[in-house]
């Protein structure tokens, strides 16, 4: 009964699926199983007697070949004669092919060098089969403050030489890096000095990088930057040109072409300069690391009267602050050195941190730039930008940056070939008078008595750019000097300031010696509180920390009796002053020497101390203990 009923199931649940599946099992080969083969079948249980009856033989053959197998595998293992028509289900196993190896890009590559010798390119209106003229020389010199005679016949993509240190050679570079706009401004500039600048540009850079050369011209009246100009660019698809409808000047221009600028990476050279090999890579990658970095290129010196190249194979000296708020150059730093070692396989180029920039030749991100404020819209043609914006990365979050390993030329001239639309004097003191304001915090009472005559300057609205600050939560200005460049000193750090007066009302004067190395300290007459003269020449520093000072340079009694100026090294020894507010002398070597003041040679200098000599007592004009 119980079977009855569960063949009665199964015919049920036959009935209810329609099909069954039955698999048949052919199998040959040895008893290690290389070689099986499995058949299956898929019928419907209505078919006709026939097709069962063929299942059926089907089966019984697989049966006999099974108990064949056993008893072949009983006797040894023996393979049975094959039939001719048996039907076999083997695959044939076909060879693989290799699979192809996509070679992988490197993620890092030595910088681009531009090996390919391009052939020169002239100006088109020049004939240099013309005899040479020397009067015509002279008098481009006179009118562009630079030899432009000779810069029209000389190709504007001439090669520039490999200047970099050895270890600049060895070092890789992100290959993915940020493509930039090559931002260069210009007015009245020398034609073939733009030109220059924007085809060595494109010469000397990986093209993957560059994503345009933007001219901005700001208004220029020469002819020459007219037609000519647009002439010679229109066979190079990445130069754009731009021109303003009106005279900003240098910093406006900056800012305006900043914004038709579309790189990623915003990057300003001076319209009268030449990259050389390998100068694009090392910019921008602390950039793609850290979008706030600005860096800055090691700038080599190309002559104004013979256009030769010149320049070091790497950074001595990072940019300083003096509360004139110029930028001067200063000694690398111990801690700045320590760093390097620290990070960097070749320390001897890697890149430096600096207090600030020389001029207008940096790199940063577009969007950072816009976002940190761009440049001051009130500022006047030219002077101080550079240092307001160097205060304003540093205290707002950022970070700057020389990069000795790229070597960019520049053109330094003896002097501005345009004007300053107005007083020149005037339009950078208010530029300076601005950054002050807005930076200074607490010691801004100590830059107008440096700069008394500028107190009362009228500057402008300033409530823009004192919102952005605070909106950027910047740091202070004593944070600035404390962590970024301690050796300028904060009032907090003095003894005394102003003017250093000994007898019959003589006074130690600079006369510009602190502007650089080996200038000497003069003994002069006290103003009588008559003011400051621009250069505030009688303004002099006697630190806690015992440096005696100008404005730049520390005072050194190391090479001769009478004191020179030298970069301040912080090591004390021959620049050690220290102050006896007793007997009122300022002295060296234990009390032995003393500052004096030489009325026959009118210079300060060390001599032996004595009691009675009156021109060895100084009073300070403002005494801080």
């Amino acid at each position: 009964i119980r079977c009855l009923f569960l063949l009665f199931a199964l015919f049920l649940v036959i009935q209810l699926t329609g099909k069954s599946v039955i698999k048949l099992d052919i199998h040959f080969g040895e008893p290690d199983h290389q070689h099986e083969s499995f058949l299956e079948y898929k019928r419907d249980l209505d078919d006709d007697k026939p097709r069962r009856e063929i299942d059926n033989a089907i089966d019984r053959d697989a049966r006999e070949k099974r108990a064949q197998k056993e008893m072949l595998q009983n006797l040894g293992g023996l393979q049975p004669p094959k039939k001719e028509n048996a039907i076999v289900n083997v695959e044939p196993e076909l060879p693989k092919e290799p699979e192809k190896v996509v070679p992988k890009e490197p993620e890092f590559v030595h910088a681009f060098t531009g090996e390919t010798k391009l052939p020169p390119v002239y100006l088109d209106y020049v004939d240099l089969n013309q005899p040479w003229d020397k009067a015509e020389e002279e008098s481009s010199k006179k009118d562009w403050k630079m030899n432009k005679y000779l810069s029209d016949r000389t190709p504007l993509n001439r090669d520039t030489e490999d200047g970099r240190h050895e270890t600049c050679r060895k070092r890789l570079y992100q290959k993915n890096l940020p493509a930039a706009s090559v931002v260069l401004v210009f007015y009245n500039e020398a034609l073939s000095v733009v030109l220059r600048t924007a085809l060595t540009v494109l010469k000397e850079s990986d093209p993957r990088l560059i994503h345009e050369v933007l001219l901005y011209d700001d208004c220029s009246t020469s002819d020459e930057l007219k037609a000519p100009l647009e002439r010679h660019i229109a066979a190079y698809p990445k130069i754009r040109l731009v021109r303003a409808a009106e005279r900003g000047g240098l910093v406006r221009a900056r800012l305006y072409s900043s914004r038709a600028a579309r790189g990623e990476v915003l990057l300003f050279l001076d319209a009268h300069c030449e990259p050389t090999p390998g100068w694009l890579e090392p910019l921008l990658e602390p950039i793609a690391k850290d979008r706030t970095a600005v860096t800055m290129p090691s700038l080599d010196v190309i002559n104004w009267q013979t256009l030769e190249y010149s320049g070091a194979d790497t950074i001595w000296v990072i940019g300083g602050v003096n509360w004139l708020i110029n930028m001067l150059w200063a000694p690398i730093p111990n801690r700045e050195k320590e760093r390097r070692q620290k990070e960097d396989p070749y320390p001897i180029t890697a890149n430096l941190r600096t207090a600030s920039m020389a001029g207008g030749l940096f790199a940063m991100n577009r969007q950072y730039f816009k976002e940190l404020g761009e440049y001051d819209e009130g500022m006047g043609v030219w002077g101080g930008e550079n240092m307001e914006l160097s205060f304003r990365v540093w205290m707002c979050g950022g970070s700057m940056h020389f990069v000795p390993c790229s070597k960019v030329g520049h053109i330094f001239r003896p002097a501005h070939p345009y004007d300053f639309m107005g007083n020149n004097g005037e339009v950078v003191s208010k530029n300076y008078v601005r950054t002050a304001r807005v930076w200074f915090d607490e010691e801004l009472d100590f830059y107008f008595k440096i700069r008394p005559q500028l107190a009362d300057l009228d500057v402008g609205d300033l409530s823009e750019r004192l919102a952005l600050r605070k909106r950027l939560n910047c740091k202070s200005y004593a944070w600035f000097i404390r962590n970024v460049y301690p050796e300028l000193p904060l009032q907090r750090d003095l003894i005394g300031a102003g003017e250093f007066k000994t007898a019959e009302n003589r006074c130690m004067d600079t006369r510009g010696g602190d502007l650089s190395q080996g200038g000497r300290l003069h003994l002069g007459t006290c103003n009588q509180g008559g003011g400051r003269n621009a250069n505030s020449n009688r303004f002099m520093m006697l630190t806690k920390d015992n440096r005696l000072m100008g404005l730049n340079f520390c005072c050194d009694s190391g090479f001769s009796e009478e004191l020179q100026f030298h970069i301040c090294h912080n090591q004390g020894g021959a620049q050690a002053f220290k102050y006896d507010p007793v007997s009122k002398r300022i002295q060296q070597d234990s009390g032995k020497k003393c500052v004096t003041g030489d009325t026959s040679k009118g210079k300060v200098i060390m001599a032996d101390c004595k009691d009675d000599d009156k021109f060895q007592l100084w009073e300070f004009e403002y005494k801080y203990i």
